[in-house]
């Protein structure tokens, strides 16, 4: 089975930013651009388009040229015309058969420039499988990251590959830099539900007879690369052997310092809330302590709010962002998306803090005082014992295997079920109102 590595950062990083790439094209597409969306969208080879082209469709076949930049999404997506500027296409198969006068974006399951296509200067693509086939040219830098590919064309200038598989039977007039894992196993078909026919790659790197490098030759992988002696190199060959994962050894003492960092983080915070608002986390301790089923409840159910604001302001940015675009308002697409973002980075912000700190401190402060005042009665009104009984007690109990899970996740959802039933009652109210008396403890 294919693993990602950690050192494959280059191939992930790479997906991300056409990925993002993708997402800015669709909700901003740029002012003055023609656009055409339909099941099948065909640019027929008599029609000339004398500007930048975006389309969306099921199906898109370009036959005819386009003067200026194809921005292209759909499942299909087939350029055999001429493109004059920039090609940037994502979809599930992209075919080049055409020329692409500037740089080619491509994203997708199947990637192929078939024979006699032309690209220009550079090839930026991420996908399962890419192909550029006997006399298709790529002039400039040929830049993938995927599962694997076959490079039987002629690439102008460098290959940098982030693979399981990467072949070599074509023309590299610059380096080959490839980073491949070199393991046995199909492709990952978690990913690809629908996978297309793909040509069959060996994992690694293998440079056939026909290959030509007119520089150097650097991988790094966890098998040996196979170079066939008829593979013409003009350079040197250098490769790095990954060495083997080895899983993490967790020891007593490791535990014993996750703990430690746990219980030191969740005091400071604790000091700061019960100096600052003591009544206010007698309030929330008292409505688990009254009401800990309803708690569990809101407690179930402030995840799921958390959840769907998430998933309604992620849709409602792009939305109001796509609509924008639309009309060509490119200063209120940014501003939409800006505060898209920054809406979501504090509600995760505020979720993380709930769950990590306050939920927490609030059920180990009501259990300090219960504790407490079971030792001495009274002792359960101070601030700083009972805190520091509570976060002692839950973190000794967090560290038992299984019962630690348990136990947590039952403290965040009491914890988490007071916090959200508060800001429900302030939200229903609009303001302070004082809590029944059956909410607070002594």
């Amino acid at each position: 089975m294919t693993k990602f590595r950690s050192n494959n950062a280059v191939r992930l990083l790479l997906v991300a930013g056409l990925v993002l790439l993708a997402v800015l094209l669709v909700v901003a597409p740029a002012s003055g651009m023609e656009s055409r969306s339909g099941d099948q969208v065909v640019i027929g080879s008599d029609e000339v388009i004398d500007d930048d082209l975006y389309v969306t469709a099921n199906d898109v076949v370009v036959e005819g040229t386009i003067r200026g930049d194809l921005i292209a999404f759909g499942s299909s997506i087939t350029v055999d015309g001429t493109v004059e500027g920039d090609l940037i296409a994502a979809g599930q198969s992209v075919q080049i058969g055409g020329t692409v006068n500037d740089d080619a974006r491509i994203a997708g399951q199947t990637l192929v420039l078939t024979e006699n296509a032309q690209v220009g200067d550079d090839l930026v693509a991420a996908g399962l499988s890419l192909e550029n086939k006997p006399d298709s040219v790529v002039g400039g830098t040929l830049l993938y990251a995927g599962y694997q590919a076959l490079l039987a064309g002629t690439v102008g200038e460098d290959v940098n590959a982030a693979a399981n598989g990467l072949t070599v039977s074509g023309e590299v007039g610059g380096n080959v830099d490839a980073d491949v894992d070199g393991e046995d196993g199909g492709p990952p078909s978690f990913v690809f539900a629908q996978q297309a026919a793909i040509p069959t790659v060996d994992p690694g790197l293998t440079l056939t007879g026909s290959a030509y490098v007119g520089g150097n030759v650097a991988y790094e992988s966890s098998t040996d690369a196979q170079i066939d002696p008829g593979a013409r190199i003009e350079g040197e060959v250098s490769g790095t052997q990954r060495p083997e994962e080895e899983e993490p050894t967790y020891t007593l003492a490791d535990a014993v310092l996750d703990n430690l960092r746990s219980f030191v983080a969740l005091l400071l915070v604790g000091l700061l809330l019960v100096w600052i608002a003591p009544n206010w986390i007698r309030r929330q301790a008292g409505t688990v302590l009254t009401r800990p089923l309803a708690s569990l409840g809101w407690g179930v159910l402030g995840f799921l709010v958390f959840l769907a604001l998430g998933v309604a302001i992620l849709v409602a940015t792009i939305m109001l962002a796509i609509i924008f675009g639309l009309l060509s308002l490119g200063s209120l697409v940014v501003l939409i998306v800006g505060l898209g973002i920054l809406t979501e980075m504090l509600l995760l912000l505020a979720f993380w803090i709930s769950t990590n700190y306050l939920a927490q401190i609030i059920v180990s402060f009501l259990a300090g005082v219960l504790l407490v005042e079971a030792g001495q009665r009274g002792g359960g009104r101070g601030r700083v014992l009972p805190l520091v009984v509570g976060l002692i007690s839950y973190v000794i109990l967090r560290a038992v295997p299984i019962l630690g899970f348990i136990v947590g996740l039952a403290v965040v959802l009491l914890g988490l079920g007071a916090l959200f039933h508060w800001v429900w009652i302030k939200l229903r109210r609009g303001t302070a109102v004082p809590p029944p008396a059956g909410d607070r403890i002594p």
